[in-house]
């Protein structure tokens, strides 16, 4: 991973590879796991600090080590290995368990309809931009894939043969032009998946059938508006769900699903309407949160884990807004007509 990377990349990244302590560790154990583990490294001089104390670096030296290290006893790949030598030996190749590339330029000069690693258990091709376009048949020959980075990638759909990644368990798909997602729903052992900022219209019915999931992120997926009905309430084992910055309208019906996800300890979600805000939809304890109803979630520090706003008038009453437990920060907005208005505010 490229320095003053943030600790939660890392996570959506390495918490389905077993390498956390603990095979049962819920999403929230599992990340403070992580943070001991990030800690003890620094403590080590292994990794350094990033810009923020969510992000960390690691010095050029240690990072050679580390690949070199990863390549001799892992056969972990990634675009410093010599192109002639090592990519192109195919015995090495279906040794290979981890591939992580930055760039894709390697992976065009070998095969873009797939390649032959029966042992690849991480792909990892980050790189903004990107034109390289996954043939359908990419990858046929990765049964024992468990982790999938697909980095801002340009194309729309996703080829037909990830439904053979029946091991399968995290799905990235950040920032990509990725619009159909049904597919999607043939990956049954997934249990973590992120399309922060893509380009999908619409949460299918298909995507029910995840019923493992325990991680969504669907953060700024502007043009996403429509969550077929049902498809809520069977993600019941969901421990946390982003997906703020939506253009979603919600419906009643589709908010009284949340009642069945009895394991959820996150949210973060814009409700536009207060109106459709179902009764005793706050009685759920969270652990975190950010719930901005009726109102656009004003600009917070990171430091702070449980925020709410809306806009006060009389169709939420004080009973509800007791529902939610351990406020940090609560922003009243002022219920108004003119949005000149509704600058004003209130911080408790």
């Amino acid at each position: 991973m490229e320095n003053n990377t943030s600790i939660s990349n890392l996570f959506k990244n390495i918490v389905s590879l077993g390498i956390l302590e603990g095979a049962n560790l819920t999403i929230e154990q599992a990340r403070n796991r992580l943070d001991l583990v990030v800690k003890e490294l620094k403590d080590s001089c292994l990794l350094l600090d990033g810009y923020t104390k969510e992000r960390f670096s690691m010095h050029d030296v240690v990072r050679i080590v580390a690949i070199t290290c990863g390549y001799l006893d892992h056969y972990v790949f990634t675009e410093r290995n010599d192109i002639e030598s090592e990519w192109k030996d195919k015995d090495k190749l279906r040794k290979c368990t981890i591939i992580s590339l930055v760039g894709n330029n390697i992976i065009t000069q070998l095969s873009p309809e797939g390649l032959d690693c029966p042992e690849l258990e991480f792909f990892d091709m980050s790189k903004r931009g990107s034109s390289f376009k996954i043939l359908e048949g990419f990858f046929k020959v990765m049964p024992k894939l468990k982790v999938l980075n697909l980095f801002a990638i340009q194309q729309s759909l996703l080829p037909l043969s990830i439904d053979l990644l029946t091991n399968l368990q995290t799905l990235c798909l950040d920032y990509s032009k990725i619009k159909d997602v049904a597919i999607i729903g043939k990956l049954k052992k997934l249990k973590v998946l992120s399309l922060r900022e893509t380009d999908i219209e619409e949460l299918p019915t298909e995507m029910g059938q995840l019923i493992g999931l325990k991680f969504l992120d669907l953060s700024n997926c502007w043009q996403l508006e429509v969550i077929a009905p049902d498809v809520i309430s069977k993600l019941s084992q969901l421990e946390e769900l982003y997906i703020k910055g939506c253009g979603i309208w919600w419906k009643v019906e589709v908010l009284k699903e949340f009642k069945h996800l009895s394991q959820l300890t996150n949210l973060e979600i814009d409700i536009k309407d207060e109106k459709m805000l179902p009764k005793d939809f706050f009685s759920k304890e969270l652990k975190k949160y950010k719930i901005s109803i009726g109102a656009s979630l004003f600009p917070y520090q990171n430091e702070i884990s449980r925020v709410l706003e809306f806009k006060f008038n009389s169709t939420i009453s004080l009973k509800e807004i007791r529902g939610i437990k351990n406020v940090e920060l609560l922003r009243l907005v002022e219920s108004s007509n003119d949005e000149e208005d509704l600058a004003d505010s209130c911080f408790l």
